[in-house]
């Protein structure tokens, strides 16, 4: 009667293994290479790099608990999983405010109350941590939702990277929160034999799911400027029509070649102005039908075009002359703009 049984938790296991392994491997290197690469004093990076390494450990300690039947690791995964949500949360809102004490206090809250659930009724951590996930993951989403504005801190050419990454860090944590309610019904309907498998294929593409967003993340984000260049009286931004503020944008590009500065991001381009974030967001996506990064990198693409046709500078030295980081994104945005590849407009340019 209970070859069945044994027979559904060796596949399980025989599953299991290999791909949490794989996922923990995959996250440790993430989080060696984010340690390495990003600006650690930006705490941004350092919260991204706290959540890479939180997936990490959570990886490790499921191959240990689910894998090999260890169950002493059982009450530290508990602790720890209403830790990730609320990790995830404060990072992606840190792309955008300096301090948010009040979303700081929020979700410590949220996570000590999860564990004196666990602490005083274990019949109630699993709906705590389940509504935690579905919350946190709720309110991930909302935040992307009202789009790249909220990430001013994000170097302008990463910032869709950085948008693509909290929406999947919402989404994969309300999944996560979908399959507990799948594996609480299994439990009932089954006692649990559907369980291990579950786990092993759906929590392992979540944990690495989250993981590598939040590594490709980190690093976009830059440390804000000294606090001599504070904003303007908001009231200022009355006086202020959108074609005033794209004018003045212009003037920047044009007689600072501020367009050239790899390290642009939203936030920078409002205090050069006087303006909140929103406001430049706003009036460039009104006058101009396009995002920040889309209406910066015309800029960028006009320069290049100088370039190109009037010196023999490879396309790389150009592209990073013009302020682009990777030649990539160079020659999809070059392509976007002039519907040809540096390397076509230059010789078309040079025959007409």
């Amino acid at each position: 009667m209970d070859q069945p049984c044994v027979l559904v938790d060796r596949a399980a296991l025989m599953i299991f293994v290999p791909l949490t392994l794989v996922a923990t491997l995959c996250l440790v290197a993430a989080f060696a290479v984010v340690l390495r690469r990003a600006d650690m004093t930006v705490r941004a990076n350092q919260l991204f790099a706290v959540l890479v390494g939180l997936y990490a450990m959570q990886s490790a300690l499921l191959t240990v608990r689910w894998g090999y039947g260890v169950l002493d690791v059982a009450p530290v995964i508990a602790l720890l999983a209403p830790a990730l949500p609320a990790v995830a949360y404060l990072a992606y809102l840190s792309l955008n405010q300096r301090q948010a004490r009040l979303a700081t206090m929020f979700v410590a809250g949220v996570v000590l109350l999860n564990w004196v659930a666990y602490a005083v009724a274990r019949d109630l951590a699993d709906g705590a941590i389940l509504l935690t996930y579905l919350g946190i993951g709720g309110l991930i989403l909302i935040r992307a939702y009202r789009g790249r504005a909220d990430m001013a801190l994000v170097r302008l050419e990463q910032a869709y990277g950085a948008w693509l990454a909290m929406v999947l860090t919402g989404a994969a944590l309300v999944a996560s929160g979908l399959v507990d309610v799948f594996i609480i019904v299994d439990f009932i309907r089954t006692d649990g034999q559907n369980v291990g498998l579950t786990i092993a294929l759906i929590q392992t593409a979540f944990v690495l799911c989250i993981g590598l967003a939040a590594f490709f993340s980190a690093g976009g984000t830059v440390a804000e400027e000294s606090a001599a260049d504070v904003l303007q009286e908001a009231d200022q931004l009355a006086t202020q029509a959108d074609d005033a503020i794209i004018a003045d944008l212009r003037r920047l590009f044009d007689e600072h070649a501020l367009h050239r500065d790899t390290d642009l991001n939203l936030r920078r381009l409002g205090r050069r102005l006087g303006l909140p974030d929103r406001a430049v967001s706003q009036a460039i996506n009104r006058t101009q039908g396009e995002s920040v990064s889309q209406y910066v990198n015309g800029f960028r693409i006009a320069d290049a075009c100088t370039l190109l046709r009037t010196t023999d500078q490879s396309v790389l030295q150009i592209s990073l002359a013009a302020g682009f980081m990777t030649k990539s994104n160079f020659n999809r945005e070059f392509v976007r703009v002039t519907g040809q590849t540096p390397s076509a407009w230059r010789k078309a340019s040079r025959l007409s």
